[in-house]
């Protein structure tokens, strides 16, 4: 599965309270339907930090959310986030939120 499609569900989370901690937790954040249709991540506090490697991609994925005028940013990155269907993201995923 493409990372993209996580990108697009993470950024549906701009107003959760909880963001990425300190380090990928081991527990890896999985995408669920909620309750309007849209897809978000069930845990965000299981990203860790964007690695500097990856920082330039992450970028590149988040900006593909941007509309009216919303810029997003990656502000966490798990390299073993799950989609809907519990599969890994073959790159990992991105934890976007609004600049």
């Amino acid at each position: 599965m493409h990372l993209a499609a996580a990108l697009l569900t993470a950024s549906l989370l701009a107003g959760c309270a909880t963001g990425p901690g300190a380090a990928p937790s081991p527990n890896a954040p999985q995408l669920f339907m909620n309750a309007r249709g849209l897809k978000q991540w069930d845990h965000p506090e299981a990203f860790g930090p964007v690695p500097k490697e990856m920082l330039t991609t992450g970028r590149q994925y988040c900006a593909t959310l941007n509309n009216g005028g919303k810029r997003y940013t990656p502000t966490g990155y798990h390299p073993h986030a799950r989609s809907v269907e519990g599969y890994p993201f073959e790159d990992g995923g991105f934890y976007c939120t609004l600049e």
